[in-house]
């Protein structure tokens, strides 16, 4: 086989890439405005006549076809768990690798209240889980309890104790929920699992995506929607961090992709202790993604506007704080707004800037001093110390004027104190062509081609 096509149906556009497998490389991309809530065909059709005119109609009937998609909007879901510090951090790792969006986070007793609470935020699905193998039952199954005396219809996932597990399930029949059953996935102390409650999460998301319109013709041109596009991306950048037996990867790397309404922020490398830190919570996979839903640069602009603080940022970006105001209500309003004045760019800049300043901030671990017998240091969350590479995707990153200083947020700032666990030290790069979804979907079939791609697209910021 000579071509991949491979497809990304999204809420906003349909995009398409073309790759040359033999000298692994893109021939072309492309993207045309979304019709997936008119007729998804109408897009996958674009897209096949863009790659007709590049490498011919037969040459397109006999590639390889594979998709992804997040029109959607993402799963959006919740995660119950007992503690915080454990099976919450375990549970949204679960959710967000898999290409979801967390709405609503509950640790310890669940009570009617709650379910109250998360019944009002329209949530898809939930993963219920907490307690090592053959320890404790009793509050994952009060907490089954409570969900399954609610009013949500929606399925849950447990991934909790296994030896819970079927009372839990026949505790959710009684309700009439829809359970799921997969292995724990905290077993044990130090160990995570999270690839079964994973492969659960992606099965439902690709059944709501089958629910589009014109999606059921679809499938008879192109086969089956593969998997969510955040999951893509997070495989993509797994092998580029790791490489392959003939090619090597680039090492410890971070991914930052800033939108309109959330910034997600991807890393990829194994979590070590810094210096003498004792490290405790839940087990750190090697490849994170997370979500910040508060941080983008329309929709959620005016977060960022009340995290960061007006004042500061309006004489970053050499603006008045009433000009600050204005300029953020105007995006709020207008989500396809694009700035097309020195001013507004810097504001745009400055809003970027922070969202992804505070999201990696977010997504990384911390030092925490405790007094126990003297005072001793504990380690909470992924150490991304050694980081060496920060890949930058999403339009101002790649179409702003200054990617490399935005990028450099997400590094260790001189007023800043050693506690916090970013990189130290990066150098920046962009995905020029945005073909990282493209290689999370020919990975699976052609390793040395999706990384190829990969390497070809990224530019140097400086």
């Amino acid at each position: 086989m000579k071509y991949a096509t491979l497809i990304d149906f999204g809420s906003t556009y349909t995009k398409v890439a073309c790759v040359h497998l033999p000298e692994r490389r893109v021939l072309m991309t492309d993207r045309f405005p979304s019709t997936v809530h008119i007729d998804a065909r109408i897009g996958l059709h674009q897209c096949f006549d863009a790659v007709a005119r590049a490498v011919g109609h037969v040459a397109l009937q006999e590639s390889l076809k594979l998709s992804s998609s997040s029109a959607a909007g993402g799963l959006r879901m919740a995660v119950v768990g007992l503690t915080r510090s454990l099976s919450i951090m375990a549970g949204r790792n679960a959710a967000f690798g898999a290409g979801a969006k967390i709405l609503a986070n509950y640790s310890g007793w669940l009570t009617p209240e709650d379910a109250v609470s998360l019944e009002k935020t329209n949530v898809e699905i939930v993963l219920l889980c907490g307690g090592y193998e053959k320890g404790n039952r009793t509050m994952i199954l009060h907490n089954a309890e409570v969900l399954s005396a609610s009013d949500l219809q929606v399925p849950v996932i447990y991934a909790g104790n296994s030896d819970a597990g079927q009372m839990a399930r026949e505790i959710f029949c009684r309700g009439g929920k829809e359970c799921f059953l997969v292995d724990n996935i905290i077993p044990a102390v130090g160990e995570m699992n999270t690839g079964p409650a994973e492969a659960v999460i992606r099965n439902i998301f690709m059944k709501r995506i089958t629910n589009m319109i014109g999606m059921d013709r679809v499938r008879e041109e192109i086969g089956e929607i593969l998997m969510p596009t955040p999951a893509a991306v997070l495989a993509a950048g797994k092998l580029l961090s790791e490489g392959t037996e003939t090619d090597a990867g680039l090492g410890g790397m971070m991914m930052v992709d800033v939108g309109g309404a959330t910034t997600d922020v991807y890393s990829f490398i194994k979590n070590k202790g810094y210096n003498y830190a004792r490290m405790v919570g839940a087990a750190e996979p090697f490849a994170k993604r997370t979500v910040e839903g508060d941080m983008g640069m329309r929709e959620s602009s005016v977060c960022v506007l009340e995290e960061a603080g007006a004042e500061a940022m309006a004489q970053r970006a050499d603006v008045s704080t009433a000009t600050l105001r204005a300029s953020v209500e105007k995006r709020l309003l207008d989500t396809s707004f694009l700035a097309d004045t020195p001013e507004e760019l810097r504001i745009d800049q400055e809003i970027a800037s922070q969202a992804i300043s505070i999201s990696v901030r977010r997504h990384a671990g911390r030092i925490e001093k405790v007094h126990s017998k003297g005072v001793r240091e504990i380690q909470r969350g992924k150490n991304l110390t050694n980081v060496e590479t920060i890949i930058g995707t999403g339009g101002i990153l790649v179409n702003g004027t200054d990617p490399d200083g935005l990028l450099q947020c997400a590094v260790l700032q001189e007023c800043e104190g050693e506690e916090i666990l970013i990189p130290r030290k990066v150098r920046t790069l962009v995905d020029r062509d945005y073909v990282f979804y493209a290689a999370g979907l020919l990975q699976e079939y052609d390793k040395a081609a999706a990384l190829g791609i990969m390497k070809a697209s990224l530019s140097e910021t400086g």
